[in-house]
């Protein structure tokens, strides 16, 4: 049953979610063939899968490019060449924006309206995708439609709310989110969730990592006295609960199948459009200024060693000459060929435990760095194990044997001076491929340093709206330059 309604999802996903923002977006709600009173069984997948797909496309390729953990080639003529020198329009939000509104949120919302009085456990793992869904497109894009987002026909111009006022009701909605699937139920997820199985402990810990994540954003570069108290307050209760994610075991991501059309969007978008998109130099760099074992699993080597393609040249200096990704992102792989079955990874144990390291390394006036360094080491850990899930026994031995070194060496320790920079630096590294939050990271606090690509003198710091939305959406704010600061807490 599993593999079906894995099989189902998959094909419901591609439907609705191209990989190429030149294609037009179906809207579901307006499907012909799709079933109009379906079981919340289906829809929660079908909304899974679509997320998945949707971290993996488009908003992936934008803000991975931005902070330079991929950078374009082939010529001006192709789409990634312009995105990575800023050159993102409100047309190309189009996709990425109608698969979130129309797509993801709209079916959580029919999940959570079907089920919340009888399956409350079904609406409590639907409340908490929901909050996921908009902790990530707040951050990326500032200020959203909440209150009035899922009206269906009955509200197709719904307000704008403020980034900080959202994030205000995202916590409640995970409290909430987390109270719904403790309670009785009469029906509950079990092979349907594709992200925990109807694990509802996972859920739970899921969801105070999730606060843990949106917490830390409150510090920033010119965050306040009072948003470093919300934070710190944020967070010692979590950790007073005791109820976080345990291991690798636990990450928030969505494992794709091996079956052409079944895979990996980032896998995917590499076997269409080859040449396209290489690591960054930037990210490149950083690995190999520490002979970072990760190394081996994360690209392949290019004459012997490991190359990162520069930021924005791709249009001028048009080469191949560059490591490119590998099993990490892509799978197995076998005779030349990658499985593409590699998860789309949207919140991790690593990431969790340099959060961590990072809010010891602020508190008690950069005192708690024992504790940092216990976290930050964790994070290491459990980073070099998840590098390794696709590996074969070779590129295993050559990525577990360098941790050791690793640890030992001045990249494993935290010291007074660089303890910010360090910890997200290895945060940048361990969320290769994860989208928005490393990007999230330099906004907030300039790391790792980036150079803008030329003739830019910064780096953006906003996805614009959606073409579709402005013209249709009065309510839509002006956003006159990606430049311009807009989430609220990126001070």
């Amino acid at each position: 049953m599993k593999i079906n309604i894995k099989k189902i999802v998959f094909g419901l996903a591609l439907a609705m979610t191209g990989l190429s923002s030149c294609k037009k977006f179906v809207d579901i709600n307006d499907d012909p063939t799709r079933l109009k009173d379906p079981d919340a069984s289906l829809i929660l997948p079908a909304a899974q899968g679509n997320l998945a797909f949707t971290m993996g496309s488009d908003i992936h390729r934008f803000t991975s490019l931005w902070v330079q953990q991929f950078a374009a080639q082939g010529g001006g003529s192709v789409q990634p060449t312009q995105y990575d020198k800023y050159a993102v329009g409100e047309g190309d939000i189009n996709n990425t924006w109608a698969a979130t509104f129309a797509g993801t949120l709209a079916d959580l919302q029919k999940v959570i309206d079907k089920t919340k009085a009888t399956s409350p456990k079904y609406a409590g793992v639907a409340e908490l995708i929901k909050a996921y869904v908009y902790q990530t497109h707040v951050d990326a894009y500032g200020d959203l439609p909440y209150t009035e987002a899922i009206g269906y026909e009955a509200n197709l111009k719904p307000k704008f709310d403020g980034s900080s006022a959202i994030y205000d009701n995202l916590f409640s909605l995970i409290d909430e989110g987390i109270a719904d699937i403790k309670k009785t139920s009469l029906l509950a997820p079990t092979t349907d969730d594709l992200f925990y199985g109807g694990d509802m402990d996972k859920w739970e810990r899921f969801a105070n990592a999730l606060k843990l994540r949106m917490y830390i954003h409150y510090f920033s570069t010119n965050g306040t006295a009072a948003d470093a108290t919300r934070a710190k307050t944020g967070i010692t209760a979590i950790l007073a609960a005791n109820k976080l994610l345990r291991g690798n075991s636990d990450n928030f991501q969505m494992r794709f199948l091996t079956s052409a059309n079944q895979t990996n969007p980032i896998h995917q978008f590499e076997g269409s459009r080859p040449n396209q998109f290489f690591p960054s130099k930037t990210l490149v760099d950083i690995m190999n200024a520490k002979s970072d074992s990760r190394r081996n699993s994360y690209f392949t080597l290019q004459s012997g060693t490991y190359i990162g393609a520069t930021n924005g040249n791709g249009d001028v200096v048009v080469s191949t000459a560059f490591s490119r990704m590998s099993t990490y992102l892509r799978g197995k792989l076998s005779a030349g060929a990658y499985s593409g079955e590699a998860p789309i990874r949207m919140f991790t144990f690593a990431e969790q435990n340099q959060i961590l390291a990072e809010y010891f390394a602020r508190t008690n006036g950069g005192n708690d760095l024992l504790t940092a360094d216990t976290y930050y080491k964790a994070g290491i850990t459990a980073s070099f194990a998840n590098a390794v899930e696709f590996s074969d026994a070779t590129e295993a031995s050559a990525v577990s044997s360098g941790l050791t070194a690793y640890l030992a060496s001045a990249n494993g320790t935290l010291v007074t001076g660089n303890a910010l920079q360090k910890i997200i630096e290895e945060k940048f590294v361990s969320n290769f491929g994860v989208a928005i939050e490393p990007w999230t990271d330099w906004r907030r606090t300039g790391f790792p340093v980036l150079t803008p690509v030329s003739p830019s003198t910064a780096v953006p710091r906003i996805l614009p709206y959606s073409f579709n939305e402005r013209s249709y959406n009065p309510n839509t704010p002006a956003r006159p330059s990606v430049f311009v600061k807009s989430v609220f807490w990126d001070k």
